[in-house]
């Protein structure tokens, strides 16, 4: 694999859910914003694999309100084709990268536990936005679209039911200037009318690339703490350079098809062995973001994976505390009934001695 991590930005951070008939709601890929009624991102997981040539990324959101209609636009640096992804891949994910469990005795629960880590291309004379794809991907209708100019950009998402926060412009003017590509999704809860809530279908977002890539900038448009959580999968350990709140690496650790169970749904992901490096940032001011993530490789593959602490306090349901104290007395009857022993034979002893 080439060595080029130039950029990984989340585009868990610069995905931007549009349609702004309500305010927006902060999350982790930007703005939430509903077609109608309320509505709020309140989980984003995405998965990002890279080879050198080739980055897929797939993504998920969580979400809850009452809005039956929403939509984003996200930018890539190539041109991108779009699928839907496993809707249980994040639970895959999420159970491969899970705390190791330490178990240790205890008397009582601790008063007071110690503070948790830190989460620690257009060609010139082309017209200036070209649709070049639109297809139906469950409850998405996407488009991909490419662009010279972003106020032209603006103009045909608002021409094609699209609206957003007119700051938008600054960030898509960043990545036109790029000669970035654009992914427009228009999601729907179907023809019934159901509020769009919970876990929704995965995209899974491939394109050509030789550098690793994820966009952020757009996450400065929130107003709310920023969670991102985010899957790297590449041929060494990656860290990260910037950080806009508490960062932290979870998890960091080998992946091989071996270790796979035959059906997990990692394997379209895993053909060889990776190395699967798992971050988690909380973007305290959002305003404070003001670039993309940027990713190198680390020094060493070294290995980590959290640890969570468990305690017990009972074996065999007694509480350990009273085992403790039963032993206590136990051995301090004994001592007493030995001193006991001790004294009445000594006052024998002495009075056989006076007769």
């Amino acid at each position: 694999m080439q060595q080029r991590f130039r950029y990984l930005i989340p585009i868990s951070s610069l995905l931007l859910l549009l349609f702004a008939a309500t305010p927006a709601e902060a999350c982790g890929c930007g703005a939430y914003i509903p077609r109608e009624g309320e509505g709020t991102v309140v989980q984003e997981r995405a998965l990002v694999r890279w080879d050198g040539q080739t980055e897929d990324i797939v993504m998920a959101l969580g979400v809850q309100g009452s809005t039956t209609e929403a939509a984003w636009i996200m930018p890539v640096p190539t041109e991108a084709t779009v699928q839907l992804g496993e809707a249980k891949l994040f639970d895959t994910l999420q159970e491969l990268t899970k705390p190791r469990v330490e178990y240790r005795y205890g008397l009582i629960p601790p008063s007071a536990l110690a503070p948790g880590a830190a989460l620690d291309g257009a060609v010139g004379g082309a017209a200036p936005v070209t649709l070049l794809r639109q297809q139906t991907l469950g409850p998405f209708e996407v488009s991909t679209l490419a662009a010279t100019d972003a106020t032209a950009l603006s103009d045909w998402l608002a021409a094609n039911g699209y609206t957003f926060p007119d700051d938008l412009d600054e960030v898509l003017q960043a990545y036109v200037e790029q000669e970035w590509f654009y992914i427009a999704a228009r999601l729907t809860s179907g023809t019934n009318g159901q509020e769009l809530n919970g876990e929704l279908d995965p995209l899974w977002i491939t394109f050509p690339s030789d550098e690793l890539v994820y966009p952020m900038r757009a996450t400065a448009m929130a107003t709310g703490v920023m969670p991102v959580y985010l899957y790297v999968l590449t041929d060494h350990r990656v860290e990260k350079g910037q950080t806009f709140g508490d960062s932290r690496v979870s998890f960091a650790d080998w992946v091989e098809p071996a270790s796979l169970p035959a059906d997990s749904l990692l394997a379209p992901f895993v053909d060889r062995k990776l190395f699967l490096t798992k971050f988690e940032e909380r973007i305290w001011d959002p305003q404070s973001v003001n670039d993309d993530y940027r990713f190198s490789p680390a020094a060493t593959d070294e290995i980590y994976h959290d640890v969570q602490i468990v305690y017990q306090y009972d074996i065999g349901g007694v509480p350990i505390i009273l085992l403790v104290l039963g032993g206590a007395c136990l051995v301090g009857l004994v001592v007493i009934v030995g001193a006991i022993t001790l004294l009445v034979s000594w006052q024998r002893r002495r009075a056989a001695q006076t007769t």
